[in-house]
């Protein structure tokens, strides 16, 4: 497989390792150091099961897993999931762009948030409404190589040059399942996953003969999500926290950015700020052009049409609600609220599409190829029995304490 082979794997890295990733590993590593690196790693590997099972049955049936959707659980269930659908899509557009405006707004605070918001869900907006699929790649390639320059880069000076600080590698809080939940669902996408199996269509990939190729793909594409999300948790804990970080807002990219200046002066500190611009920002353009793929086929599958595609009016009016949801909300001065709110959110996603996947990979209406092996199902099935646990503990703390920390 060569570098250039790597097309939409590399658009759901870019998607994935964003402003979910950013605050929820910063979260994990300020208040329990390395502890939680487990749930990243169940996470991420969570996360290829999933978008490996719906690639798997799109390349062999020829058909989306929506359509299997459509053509084989209840009606009602669909109805259900295209409602999560639509609050789901208003939660991250309204997220990410809040998440990108940090930066500006930390270093240019006379400007305030909502400013900057708007510019970047209009940018956004621009450059999925003009930008055609090869375009739209080159852009993310250049997004990923900034991101991972700066983050990447900052771990290694900090490690290599001043030396890393060990006393904070462990918790400095008790468990909490919220934490754990949102940083389980907040590594690697949440229902952006799905847009995998839509950029293999617009790449060209279809056939069996493609699925060795898009599983080498999402391995080069998740072992870049483990790499980035596990270098922020690790930037965490070089950070002596005081407050709530939900409440830092934009000082939460600023703390940071200290800490790496601190080590390697003001150069570097530059450097971080535009690489956790550059991380947030990619995610935005990234839900931006492939979240409307979807919408775009539950129109049409539902009235047995033919997809338009990114040119179509169900494709560009998606878009604009994205970009209309993250401007409503841009009066909501609390961020980083907003994104935690938004990996609990997107990790009520799982236990659906794990069940579907199970259902549908072990059903007569897979041929053999494309079903799942003993090695999947064990692992749908752990991931869907610890998403179970943690949403009743969560459920069960609410009720009881009205607290979702502990």
């Amino acid at each position: 497989m060569k570098l250039s082979d790597i097309g939409p794997g590399l658009l759901l890295a870019a998607t994935g390792i964003g402003v979910g990733d950013m605050v929820s590993s910063t979260i994990a590593g300020a208040s329990y150091g390395l502890v939680l690196v487990w749930a990243l790693a169940a996470g991420v590997v969570l996360k290829y099961a999933i978008t490996e099972g719906a690639a798997r049955w799109q390349l062999v049936t020829g058909s989306s897993l929506l359509e299997g959707w459509r053509d084989h659980i209840p009606r009602a269930v669909v109805i259900a999931f295209f409602i999560y659908f639509t609050v789901w899509s208003y939660f991250v557009s309204s997220a990410l762009v809040a998440a990108s405006a940090l930066v500006p707004t930390a270093v240019m605070p006379s400007v305030p948030l909502p400013v900057w918001g708007l510019l970047h869900a209009v940018a956004a907006f621009t450059l999925v409404w003009f930008g055609r699929y090869e375009r739209f790649l080159a852009v993310i390639k250049w997004f990923v190589g900034l991101k991972f320059a700066a983050v990447i880069g900052s771990v290694l000076l900090i490690v290599l040059w001043s030396g890393a600080d060990w006393s904070h590698i462990g918790p400095h809080q008790p468990f909490s399942t919220a934490y754990t939940l949102s940083l389980i669902g907040g590594v690697g996408g949440t229902v952006t996953l799905l847009s995998y199996a839509y950029w293999m269509r617009e790449a060209g990939w279809s056939g069996v003969a493609r699925l060795p190729m898009a599983r080498k793909d999402l391995t080069v594409s998740f072992g870049l999500v483990f790499v980035f999300s596990f270098s922020m948790i690790f930037l965490a804990t070089q950070i002596d926290w005081s407050g709530q970080i939900l409440d830092a807002g934009p000082r939460l990219c600023l703390l940071l950015a200290d800490r790496i200046g601190a080590e390697i002066g003001p150069v570097g500190r530059a450097v971080f700020l535009i690489g956790f611009w550059g991380a947030a920002f990619s995610s935005v353009l990234g839900v931006f052009h492939g979240v409307p793929f979807l919408y775009d086929d539950i129109f049409h599958l539902w009235q047995r049409r033919e997809r338009t595609g990114q040119r179509g009016g169900a494709y560009r009016s998606w878009a604009a609600y994205l970009t209309l949801a993250a401007i409503s909300a841009l009066v909501i001065r609390r961020p980083v609220w907003l994104v935690f709110a938004y990996t609990i959110v997107g990790a009520l996603f799982f236990p659906f599409v794990i069940s579907t996947l199970l259902f549908l990979n072990n059903s007569r209406h897979a041929p053999r190829a494309s079903r799942n092996s003993v090695l999947v199902n064990a692992v749908l099935c752990a991931a869907l029995s610890i998403y179970v646990f943690l949403a009743g503990r969560l459920l069960y703390l609410y009720v009881t304490t009205g607290s979702l920390d502990s």
